[in-house]
């Protein structure tokens, strides 16, 4: 706690701002609720992916029961499918692939038109929403020539065609180009950066949990009630996160304070170019064969991406988990891992493997309201290689919970396109004893190989050398190592009587064809380890997975032969989904010394209505032997969570319990509370304005009207969201740490003149703070006119004229090609001063003269002007030009 006292007055300001109105205040705030939130909002997130690409980070969807509805005219579009929605009047129109099979639905009449042919659908089953028309799954297989699978757990929408999409075909030609480790249709579109100031003290954004838990045993009643909080913000100019961790009989207390700032462009401390700061509570991260992470205090300093590996083939995941909450993380699709929170309220999944090609990750949350949030990362070793000449860094300075310090400094270089050389000094203890490390490698990256070398010296004496080579066969990932131990002794490798002296490790990483659209992922681990008697200890692991007839399984089976001992034991985990249930399961078995089964456990929840449910379970364990029942109904959406839960064991032991949780923060531009039973601490968000500005200043003024029903796109992607009659959206759970391009969607302006002065913003977003974005929208108009060609004697239109429209600094800001008949329309022009003219070059090129340009004043009520005519003649000859003219 030496850390926490110094910064013990700042952070005791922050907590006093941040717990008033959340411990004391809950009624009040509960009235005061916004009211632009009480229409129907989606329960779903879904990342869309077709084929090999992703689509879209996150489409609504609304989850009920038993079917998905997705939202038909974003799902047309990502697919490039010519259907569009009118969702104000309940219809949709346009084709499917080719323009003989139309498209035509009206909710009203409950039907619909597919290539000529009527029939009706259940109008329950679409569902009207400001944005588009949801229509359930079942609704959009049967009228589009695609199959969907909805994965609720993971919160993913994979599109199968059934015919060849146009996009596919796009996509196959963009993947050649595509940079490593994503694959996404969605391009930089160059979007103009907005920065966030750094504030002294911002209100920060709280996720706070409360908990209380009635038990009966053999020993009596008790009581236990506990309050957990989050919060982050800004506080002395840094990004900031406290975490509150405490019981109401004061005998578990626990706060843990992080200070820091992340750019991914680089621009922290001058010429450092760091990337990232941070100080207080943190873990340290892992050095492959030298020291684990820890937990403690400390201090980092960094310039790697932010979004890259933490090590050249190894990715650790961590964060901070409220108790009661569960995360699952997910590989190309299999599950490999599950963890409950920590002693410090905090999951850590440390040195996951990467494996040539693609390294998808997954972390599903799960709260215990229902609540689900899923985290997308992906990874190539592509991406660990360094720029030609490029140096980065990582310095920490660590005292881990048992007051041992660690020292870390990791360099790596880039000597050319396809090598790069790493090096570092690590101080850290080994059973106590402080040791110095120093490691160099060299890392080596072709098309289809990669290679490594490492050396590391103890300055006690010992040695490890290792050599690894990573690349793919066909479908399989293939990952192999050899470690050549020297009297090395670290965190990976205690100095017992019979130290190891060689280690050799092969992973097989890649999926089984099953059918046309569907493929089993695979991964089998193996470990060998020499001693130096001659001793042979062996460690095999395999892990298989599928996904079919909404049904997830995955099976995990481990074999350890230790000194000739042999273990063996298994775990079979599947999920399903029934109609408006779904089931989760796990079996635990042992196979040697002795098959028996271990425990097995069933969970089932229903849907009830949206957002309330109801979850039974039960789990028995053959070793005890026991059994425990559990029931619970829990509310997970709307402006808080509630949950009630009660569990019965077979002994005799009776528990029931509550839970309360609200994530509660503040839009700058409103006075009222935002609310949510989702947590948003841990997100960003951005408040976004957008008005009529009619005297063009980019500031909203007083008398500008607002503009309500504007929808906008984050990274391509549409969101619900709309603007209320104040002309302001909040937008929530935006990813940290990385640009976000928050952007205009022109579809949703209801007037066509309509455009904004800016398409969008890039920006990135931060825990705790909400970025004020303004979108002023300019009143535009059309010009239009003729070209003339005066030759022989006569006067007749010419098309194919390039026209020019340049502004008072002759910069050239519209550019149009007249039709066969020399009409032309220049539309969207915004209030000013303009010169009119066809290009110079083009006059030139032809041998012709322009006899005269065109002066326009565009006034910005909107008022078209027309009759913009020009006259051009062969050169020598002449004639008489019109006088310019002067609209307004």
């Amino acid at each position: 706690m030496t850390f926490l006292a110094a910064c013990q007055r700042a952070v005791g300001r922050f907590v006093r701002l941040a717990l008033l109105p959340g411990l004391l205040g809950h009624a009040g705030i509960l009235a005061a609720q916004e009211p632009g939130l009480e229409s129907s909002e989606p329960s779903l997130l879904l990342e869309v992916r077709l084929d090999q690409s992703v689509l879209s980070d996150a489409i609504p969807a609304f989850d009920m029961g038993e079917h998905t509805l997705l939202p038909l005219g974003e799902l047309a579009r990502l697919l490039t499918i010519a259907v569009q929605t009118q969702p104000g009047q309940g219809t949709a129109s346009g084709f499917v692939l080719s323009e003989d099979r139309g498209f035509s639905l009206n909710l009203k009449e409950a039907r619909i038109t597919l290539a000529g042919e009527t029939e009706a659908f259940d109008p329950a089953l679409v569902q009207a929403e400001p944005d588009d028309l949801y229509v359930a799954v079942s609704l959009i297989e049967r009228w589009l020539p695609i199959e969907l699978e909805v994965d609720r757990p993971r919160l993913t929408l994979q599109v199968y065609p059934l015919e060849p999409l146009p996009l596919q075909a796009r996509l196959r030609r963009a993947r050649v180009g595509e940079r490593a480790g994503r694959h996404g249709a969605y391009e930089d579109p160059g979007y103009p950066r907005h920065d966030m100031p750094y504030q002294m003290l911002s209100t920060p954004f709280i996720d706070q949990t409360f908990a209380t838990e009635a038990r009966r045993d053999d020993t009596g009643t008790h009581t236990d009630s506990r309050y957990t909080a989050l919060l982050t913000g800004d506080l002395l100019g840094m990004e900031s996160t406290l975490y509150l961790n405490g019981d109401t009989a004061g005998e578990s207390q626990e706060i843990r304070a992080t200070f820091g700032r992340h750019d991914p462009d680089g621009g922290l401390l001058g010429p450092l170019q760091a990337r990232s700061f941070q100080f207080g509570s943190l873990s340290t991260p892992s050095v492959d064969n030298i020291t684990q992470g820890r937990a403690g205090e400390g201090i980092t300093l960094s310039n790697r991406p932010l979004t890259r590996p933490t090590q050249f083939d190894r990715q650790t995941f961590e964060g901070d988990l409220p108790p009661g909450w569960d995360v699952e993380l997910f590989y190309n699709g299999a599950l490999v891992g599950f963890q409950q929170p920590n002693a410090e309220g905090r999951y850590r999944f440390e040195d996951q493997p990467l494996s040539y090609g693609r390294n998808d990750f997954q972390l599903v949350f799960h709260g215990p309201l229902g609540q689900t949030q899923v985290e997308q990362y992906s990874y190539s070793l592509a991406e660990s290689m360094v720029l030609p000449g490029e140096l980065q860094y990582n310095l920490i300075e660590h005292r881990d919970e048992d007051g041992l310090t660690r020292s870390i400094a990791q360099f790596d270089m880039g000597l050319s396109r396809t090598l790069s050389a790493t090096g570092g000094l690590i101080r850290a203890p080994v059973d106590g004893v402080e040791h110095q490390y120093s490691n160099i490698g060299l890392r080596t990256f072709w098309q289809s190989l990669s290679l490594n070398t490492d050396l590391i010296r103890d300055q006690e004496g010992g040695s490890l050398t290792e050599l690894g080579l990573q690349t793919r066969l066909g479908g399989v990932s293939i990952d192999a190592s050899r470690l050549f131990l020297y009297d090395f002794k670290s965190d990976y490798f205690l100095f017992y009587n019979d130290p190891i002296k060689s280690r050799d490790e092969l992973r097989l990483s890649g999926s089984i064809p099953v059918g046309a659209r569907s493929r089993i992922p695979i991964t089998f681990q193996a470990t060998r380890d020499e001693h130096e008697s001659g001793r042979i200890d062996n460690d095999v692991s395999a892990r298989i997975s599928g996904y079919a007839y909404r049904t997830a399984l995955s099976n995990t089976l481990n074999w350890h032969s230790i000194n000739g001992d042999e273990f063996a034991f298994g775990n079979l985990q599947l999920s399903q989904r029934i109609r408006d249930m779904s089931f989760r399961g796990q079996l635990s078995y042992n196979l040697a010394p002795q098959a028996e089964l271990a425990s097995v456990a069933l969970t089932a929840d229903k849907y009830l209505a949206e957002g309330y449910r109801l979850t039974l379970g039960i789990a028995h364990s053959f070793q005890s032997p026991e059994t425990r029942y559990t029931a619970g109904f829990t509310k997970s959406l709307g402006r808080f969570g509630l949950g009630v839960n009660a569990s019965y064991l077979d002994s005799g032991d009776i528990a029931v319990g509550m839970q309360f949780f609200l994530s509660l923060g503040r839009d700058p531009r409103k006075a009222d509370w935002l609310l949510d039973a989702q947590p948003m601490a841990n997100t960003g968000a951005a408040s976004v304005r957008m008005f009529l500005d009619n005297n063009n200043n980019g500031v909203m003024d007083p008398g500008e009207d607002p503009l309500e029903g504007a929808g906008f796109t984050i990274n391509g992607g549409r969101r619900q969201v709309r603007t209320d009659a104040q002309g302001i959206a909040h937008m929530r759970q935006l990813p940290i740490k990385q640009r976000v391009d928050i952007g205009v969607d022109t579809s949703t302006l209801s007037d066509p003149q309509w455009a904004p002065e800016v398409a969008g913003h890039s920006l990135v977003p931060r825990p705790g703070r909400v970025a004020e974005l303004d979108f002023p929208v300019r009143m535009t108009t059309e010009i239009d006119g003729t070209v003339y060609l005066f030759e022989h004697e006569n006067k007749r239109g010419i098309g194919d004229m390039q026209l020019e429209l340049l502004d008072e600094q002759m910069e050239i800001v519209g550019q149009i090609t007249s039709s066969w008949d020399g009409f032309y329309i220049i539309p969207g022009v915004v209030a000013g001063d303009y010169l009119l003219r066809v290009s110079p070059e083009q006059l030139q090129r032809l041998g012709l003269t322009d006899t005269g340009t065109r002066m326009i004043t565009v006034s910005g009520d909107g008022t078209f002007i027309s009759g913009m005519d020009l006259l051009v003649v062969p050169n020598k000859a002449k004639v008489i030009a019109p006088d310019s003219h002067i609209a307004q």
